[in-house]
């Protein structure tokens, strides 16, 4: 196979070779297909003598990091799979100089144990945007953990057993001899920098000096081992080491030990706040909570659970854990057992299922990868919010999505959490290779096809050049094109790993030639398997006007709404009766939509004239009339009824703060304004045209028939109930959701996903 994708797996900064990442790997880096599995590693003794053990094939598939073969890998790269962070992955450095690279890579965080008290910092956007799976293994933690944590449901991936938990089977088998307690201490985010006066190393020395201890170690012959966190230095132990008085107590910091060697040896854990206690329990051996200095923790650390939940089996006093240990009564931990399968499957372990469940699912995601391109997906418009919204819906249907955006702006909007962004060109870069490649490749010839393009000119011929060669070895199943002068270019990509190329023709017939001079005929030359359209008008349009009829399959795909531009049903709320009503209207000011702007005039012209004091409309959009808009507004003296707000970043919002959405466009396409505003639980009046008719064909009581008709609607606004705005949200959902629109998407492609 030409293209393969590649995986990057590392573990703790890459110094281990001991954690989920390693066993993940170990058990999937044989497979031969067409996905190729790299371990990076630090070169260090321990780690040499991982990789001195591995077989032949496997050594070909280790990164010393740092290496250049690892810089090269990591650009390659496909998806990162770590551990405790990317930097288990990422290069830090390259011939001995430093380097600070960005997180650009889809990452699935596989956890270094199982959450269940103490909070982490991770977020769904963490990682500028790339956290694309966190892995969780209990599942009674997901709300909390989406609440707390801001993730999104579709971003978590459950399995029911951590990877390296086959090694732990494996070596409890082997481990006969079960005669050691294993104290596992957690660090205190409370710590000061050498600080050995804590209340922790209070208990510890009284725990360590007990007579009552030693004594029931020495009878039974049992070793006592105190694992201690890497941060915890010789200058907090020091008044510590002296009170040993037994052989069979030992301290060590849990970098200078095997975790699961000390596991495996225990028939007793005790530890604080650490998720070692799933690991244990899973054992099937009881665990004791210790936690004498809690109301210290907590003014540093939250909690996923619940204080009285977790004092039900918490001992707080030295002398009651003493007791404890030396009665030999223990049991199973509930509060660990409660959140742990109800049945523990060692065969489904011992076979490595559980990650090959992983590795499958993961390999599936990969595979079936779907990339946009479009123009600048970190600006605003039509195009960008339909994409994001249609990439969300599909990322909620368990797909990978990667956009790819020719340019970039320096102002960047919310994008859905998980989705993958690049770009082709940043015009603020400060980057010298970015400037280099840019000035090597400013030749003319270098747009290409950008040539049809009327926003050539805010572009770098870089982007053509860099669009060409992205088409030769794109590593993606679908491609969808979402700008006409990428079709071409799209058409021509010779990638083996694509399956699917979507031609999605977002604008509108009447204005394409003036926004791509003659691609049109360009495009008739090609035969597109699968196209897209946003309208069935506009369908039939592109057909009547331009011919356009060269390909095997349509379907017309209406606009989505992001989450985060539409409220909550539940939400939605009645109108009140107003002494004064203030619209919005969205708009695009341009000289193409001269006829919606003096529509607009001769509205604002009514309410002067007919004295309506009550009715304001806010204006929000951009483009060339901007000043010539301006200009008639005071030429005509409007300023007290239409007022010019400039262009918003934030919809939403304003839609929420205005009570009704007015439009007065003659022609609007795709209604996209209409489902946004719907989906904030507002009202719309709009004139009907191509898009109005097809959106909100089923709502009641939209379409304006006057100035004066639109006025007797405004003034009748809290006569429209909340029952009445839940209705056209459901009507609007039943066919524009990103749901709906995604499944219709996949359901249009090649392959079975």
């Amino acid at each position: 196979m030409k293209n393969k994708y590649i995986w990057l797996l590392g573990e703790n900064n890459g110094k281990t070779a001991n954690n989920n990442s390693y066993y993940f790997w170990k058990n999937v880096v044989n497979i031969d297909d067409d996905i190729e599995k790299y371990l990076v590693l630090e070169r260090n003794k321990t780690n040499r003598q991982v990789y001195n053990k591995l077989s032949k094939n496997e050594k070909k598939f280790v990164l010393w990091k740092n290496s250049i073969e690892h810089l090269k890998k990591y650009f390659e790269a496909d998806m990162l799979l770590v551990t405790l962070s990317y930097l288990d992955v990422t290069p830090s450095s390259i011939i001995g100089k430093k380097i600070k690279l960005k997180i650009k890579k889809p990452v699935i965080y596989l956890q270094h144990g199982t959450l269940g008290i103490k909070k982490i910092g991770y977020k769904g956007n963490s990682y500028n945007n790339n956290m694309f799976r966190f892995c969780i293994y209990n599942k009674k933690i997901k709300e909390k953990f989406m609440e707390e944590n801001d993730f999104k449901e579709y971003q978590l991936y459950y399995s029911p057993y951590l990877p390296r938990y086959v090694e732990l089977v494996r070596r409890d088998e082997l481990q006969k001899d079960k005669n050691q307690i294993t104290w596992f201490i957690t660090w205190r985010d409370y710590f000061k920098k050498g600080d050995k006066k804590v209340l922790l190393i209070h208990y510890l020395k009284r725990v360590i000096s007990s007579e009552k201890l030693v004594n029931y170690l020495e009878k039974e012959n049992i070793d006592f081992k105190i694992c201690v966190h890497q941060f915890f230095d010789e200058a907090m132990l020091e008044d510590v080491y002296p009170l040993i008085k037994s052989k069979h107590i030992k301290i060590e910091l849990q970098t200078e030990i095997d975790i699961m060697d000390e596991l495996v040896k225990s028939k007793l854990l005790i530890t604080d706040y650490s998720s070692i206690g799933f690991d244990f329990t899973f054992l099937n051996r009881p665990v004791l909570f210790f936690q004498p200095d809690i109301d210290e923790y907590l003014k540093k650390r939250s909690l996923y659970c619940e204080l009285d939940e977790l004092a039900k089996y918490n001992i707080r006093s030295s002398t009651k854990l003493i007791d404890k240990i030396v009665s030999g009564r223990y049991k199973l931990n509930e509060f660990y057992k409660s959140r742990l399968p109800q049945q523990i499957d060692y065969d489904y372990v011992r076979e490595h299922k559980h990650i090959e469940k992983m590795y499958d699912d993961f390999a599936k995601i990969q595979r079936n990868k779907i990339t946009f391109i479009g123009y600048n997906f970190y600006g605003v418009g039509g195009t960008v919010n339909a994409t994001k919204a249609l990439a969300e819906g599909l990322l909620e249907k368990n797909h990978l999505v990667e956009l790819i955006s020719l340019k970039k702006t320096a102002n960047t909007t919310p994008f859905p959490y998980g989705l993958n962004i690049q770009y082709l060109y940043f015009p603020k870069t400060k980057s010298l290779k970015e400037r280099l490649d840019r000035l090597f490749h400013k030749s003319q010839n270098n747009y290409s096809y950008l040539n049809y393009d009327c926003d050539k000119k805010n572009l770098s011929p870089y982007c053509g050049y860099k669009l060409n060669e992205l088409m030769k070895n794109i590593k993606t199943n679908t491609i969808v094109s979402t700008r006409e002068s990428i079709h071409l270019f799209v058409n021509d990509c010779s990638s083996n790993l694509v399956k699917n190329r979507i031609y999605f023709f977002h604008t509108a017939n009447n204005v394409l030639n003036d926004f791509f001079p003659g691609i049109i005929d360009e495009i008739k030359k090609t035969r597109m398997k699968k196209v897209v359209f946003v309208t069935e008008q506009n369908k039939i349009n592109y057909k009547t006007e331009n011919g356009l009829e060269n390909y095997d399959e349509s379907i017309i795909l209406g606009n989505p709404l992001e989450s985060v531009k539409m409220i909550e049903k539940s939400k939605i709320e009645g109108i009140e009766k107003k002494k004064e009503y203030s619209g919005i209207y969205l708009l695009r000011i341009s000289k193409d939509r001269i006829n919606d702007i003096k529509n607009l005039i001769e509205f604002g012209k009514y309410l002067k004239n007919n004295k309506v004091k009550n009715i304001t409309l806010d204006v929000f959009g951009s483009g060339d009339y901007v000043e010539k808009m301006i200009d008639m507004i005071e030429d005509y003296d409007l300023t007290d009824y239409i007022k010019y707000r400039g262009l918003t970043l934030e919809v939403s919002k304003e839609l929420q703060e205005h009570d009704v959405l007015i439009d007065l466009s003659v022609n609007n396409s795709f209604g996209m304004t209409y489902i946004e505003a719907v989906l904030n639980g507002k009202k719309v009046f709009c004139m009907k045209n191509q898009g109005s008719s097809e959106v909100m064909k089923e709502i009641p009581n939209t379409f304006i028939e006057s100035f004066e008709d639109l006025c007797n609607k405004i003034n009748k606004l809290d006569k429209v109930t909340k029952k009445e705005l839940v209705k056209n949200y459901e009507i609007i959902e039943k066919t524009y959701s990103r749901s709906v629109l995604a499944n219709k998407f996949i359901d249009f492609l090649d392959e079975k996903h």
